[in-house]
């Protein structure tokens, strides 16, 4: 708008008030025209909010190339908030769906979590406990204790590798199978009802879980079956990390361990057996407890775990755990786990 100050019924400072009470001066650019002398109407105009200004007499050229900056202004202006608006619609729409992510993710976790065994069986003689402590909202680690028809104790705990989405997918497959309650578990023979020995329970995940470019996993896992009579647990080490029984400290050693599941096609799992003396007992864990990070970059290592253990070897089952979590945490500081943190252990009392 181009808008002289002196005009016949209404002067332009009054209809420069009424613009700018309904447009700004980025939305309606007004260019003053006043005499040359008249500086204080200039620094009113201004002040009331014009845009630029122009003395009389009109010099067209000069007043041609100030109108056409006042319009370059406001189309850039325009392109400014037309991106601002596009922005924002974007930034709604990412904040809609990271909601509704972050929904579902909760939501799988749930579900994850309620297929997880939440309280131990209570088994004559025997303490059973374990700790299950995901960096993510789902997790790649697994375990389970049950109690078999032949009144055996099934005991396995497996790492998915990685975490997060993918693994925890693996994970819940396997919680599945592994499960002697579920129809098609790998636990149980359904057509002699009996239990399936440990190595050929694992062969048989190998060969339904092997490694290909597209999914790129493999797990290691402890799998084994408890004899309550005979207290000894007859198990197949693949490629876990090493397990160590409580009590008198001793580890299952790395020489019992085989390759990780899904690897290789047709390899031989083999069998290892550990008889459990009074007050002596197993834990399994992820590798996630030996790589915790501390602030300064050192891991928590496996030799500190052994040392953990000797120092708690008279601490009852049920507490070590709850004792290592609590040291794993402060060893790890405000930075937490950086990997999925499980651990089950499995102690004689009688």
């Amino acid at each position: 708008v181009l808008l002289d100050i002196m005009m016949p019924d209404v002067d332009g400072f009054q209809v420069l008030e009424s613009a700018r009470r309904q447009y700004d001066a980025t939305e309606l650019p007004i260019i003053m025209a006043t005499a040359k002398t008249e500086s204080d109407d200039i620094v009113k105009a201004l002040e009331m909010g014009a845009s630029d200004y122009v003395t009389k007499p009109i010099d067209f050229q000069v007043t041609l190339a100030r109108v056409n900056t006042q319009m370059h202004l406001k189309a850039s202006i325009d392109r400014v908030r037309l991106l601002e608006k596009s922005l924002a619609e974007r930034n709604a729409e990412l904040e809609s769906a990271n909601k509704y992510m972050t929904q579902s993710l909760e939501s799988a976790a749930k579900f994850q979590l309620s297929l997880l065994q939440e309280t131990a069986p209570e088994i004559d003689g025997l303490n059973i406990d374990w700790i299950y402590c995901p960096c993510d909202q789902l997790a790649g680690d697994s375990y389970g204790v049950y109690e078999l028809p032949d009144g055996q104790l099934l005991i396995y705990q497996l790492d998915v590798t990685g975490h997060g989405v993918k693994a925890a997918l693996l994970a819940v497959t396997l919680l599945h199978l592994l499960n002697p309650e579920n129809p098609g578990n790998v636990v149980i023979d359904p057509v002699s009802g009996n239990t399936i020995a440990p190595a050929a329970v694992v062969a048989e995940l190998n060969a339904r879980f092997q490694i290909n470019e597209e999914s790129n996993q493999f797990f290691t896992m402890v799998y084994g079956i408890y004899d309550c009579s005979s207290h000894c647990l007859t198990y197949v080490n693949a490629a876990h990390s090493t397990s160590i029984t409580t009590g008198s400290v001793t580890s299952l050693v790395e020489e019992d361990s085989d390759l990780p599941v899904g690897v290789m096609l047709g390899v031989e799992f083999t069998e290892n057996q550990l008889e459990l003396q009074v007050g002596q007992g197993v834990a399994i864990y992820s590798d996630g407890i030996i790589e915790a990070i501390a602030p300064d970059g050192e891991l928590y290592g496996e030799e500190r775990l052994v040392n953990f253990f000797q120092q708690e070897s008279n601490t009852n089952g049920l507490e070590t755990l709850r004792l290592l979590e609590q040291e794993l945490r402060s060893w790890c500081g405000e930075s937490g786990f950086q990997d999925d943190v499980s651990a089950l252990v499995l102690q004689r009392q009688s």
